[in-house]
């Protein structure tokens, strides 16, 4: 799934600040590195992940899909309509049952 993380200012650590940028993620890969407007034109199907502040690498936790296999965190706008912002587990998780393509939520190593 192509995720466009985009801020105000994005520091990619190895090259200039983009200020207005954007990192497209494929998977658990960087496909792209370019101001918003570059990045979304070139991929107009992504979802878009709007960070306020400043866009920087992260750490990678090797263990980040055992810590969300037991959490869904609603992203689509239709989502949290039906399933409100916070987190589902427990119970509201098992009611929901949600498949590959609903736990399709960003897991980059990226972080604002």
């Amino acid at each position: 799934m192509l995720t466009i993380h985009a801020a105000e200012l994005l520091l990619p650590g190895d090259r200039a600040p983009v200020p207005g940028g954007a990192v497209l993620v494929d998977g658990d890969r960087i496909a792209m590195i370019a101001p918003y407007e570059d990045v979304a034109d070139a991929h107009p199907a992504a979802r878009l992940r709007r960070w306020p502040g400043v866009l920087t690498p992260g750490l990678v936790n090797r263990h980040g899909a055992a810590l969300l296999e037991h959490t869904y965190f609603p992203d689509d706008p239709f989502e949290l309509d039906e399933l409100g912002g916070e987190p589902l587990t427990g119970a509201a998780l098992a009611a929901l049952a949600p498949g590959e393509s609903r736990r399709g939520t960003s897991r980059t190593a990226w972080s604002r």
